[in-house]
């Protein structure tokens, strides 16, 4: 074994590793406080380094040499393969920096699902405005949903509701948006292919609702009874449908990874998608309950939803941002 050439034909790939492992250490021994495209070396680096540390052991290398090998790839394997715990306390880092980072990470997958869900909203109100028996091709007779869809028609969603019905009303809104979020979610990890039906399906109801508005000129209280959460709800709805096309395009394209790895990775940034969510709906079911269907006025209705959505945007945007 020639050691001085081996040592400087593999010392470009100890040194990047050494680097990232640096890097994530001072992030908090985190691969979540790396670059996505770090992330991504990492897999194989330390194989690589796993590889060289075997074959320098095998050739009965410079012992300093085996040492140097040996702590570097135990670095990346306890990285790597470090089990994922979460203590109290790590919810509040959760919420105001794991999330809105990920969020941010994965933004590509998140506005795909968006284009999903506008698909279907597009085409169903292109169909119903051009024609009103359209309508029965997405919210047919007898559907559960005809009833809203004619309580929309007739202006009569907005009213004065008892409280004890609102939060009735707020705990059933939130059960269904995070069994949709979720069921967007879980389908990701068959190619994505169930996500993107799940998304253009809901966008095909909402298109259909605002065709029908067309022809009912009820424009001016549909949308004050659905910005006022829908904001928050389609954005929680789009991250989670992100988080599921995620999943499913690293198990279809693992890039320069092992499938497994890829899928890992991707899994785990999806549970922290996923688990930020269910705080925008719950938030989102509550503002249905009380503001979106209250009696309050249209005015101010639509200064809610631009409020809520400066400030959800923002905290997605800038919230858990390294300082300096």
């Amino acid at each position: 074994m020639d050691e001085r050439a081996f040592v400087e034909n593999r010392r470009a790939t100890w040194e990047r590793l050494q680097q990232l492992l640096t890097e994530a250490e001072r992030a908090g021994r985190s691969l979540r406080g790396l670059p996505r495209g770090s992330v991504r070396e990492i897999g194989p680096l330390y194989r690589r380094a796993a590889a060289d540390l075997a074959y320098a052991r095998a050739q009965d290398a410079n012992t300093s040499l085996i040492a140097h090998l040996n702590l570097l790839v135990s670095r990346a394997f306890a990285l790597l393969y470090a089990p994922a715990t979460r203590e109290w306390g790590g919810v509040g880092t959760l919420v105001l920096r794991d999330f809105p980072a990920t969020v941010r990470r994965r933004v590509g997958f998140i506005l795909a699902a968006f284009a999903a869900t506008a698909a279907g909203a597009l085409a169903a109100y292109a169909l119903v405005s051009s024609a009103r028996g359209n309508i029965d091709l997405f919210v047919p007779p007898g559907s559960p949903m005809r009833a809203s869809l004619d309580q929309w028609m007739a202006g009569q969603v907005s009213k004065p509701t008892p409280h004890a019905l609102s939060g009735l009303f707020a705990g059933t809104l939130m059960t269904n948006n995070i069994r949709v979020s979720f069921l967007a979610f879980a389908s990701g990890v068959l190619l994505g292919a169930p996500t993107v039906i799940v998304l253009f399906q809901n966008g095909l109801i909402l298109g259909a609702f605002s065709g029908m508005m067309n022809h009912v000129h009820g424009h001016a209280t549909f949308w004050p009874g659905i910005l006022p959460h829908g904001i928050t709800e389609l954005t929680a709805i789009f991250i989670a449908g992100g988080a599921g096309l995620g999943l499913g395009w690293a198990v279809l394209a693992p890039g320069g990874h092992r499938r497994r790895d890829a899928v890992v990775c991707a899994a785990r940034d999806s549970a922290v998608l996923v688990l930020g969510t269910i705080t925008l709906l719950i938030f989102a079911g509550f503002v249905e309950a009380f503001i979106s269907h209250s009696a309050m006025p249209a005015a101010w209705k639509y200064l809610f939803a631009a409020g809520s959505a400066v400030a959800l945007f923002s905290y997605l945007g800038l919230s858990g941002r390294e300082r300096g």
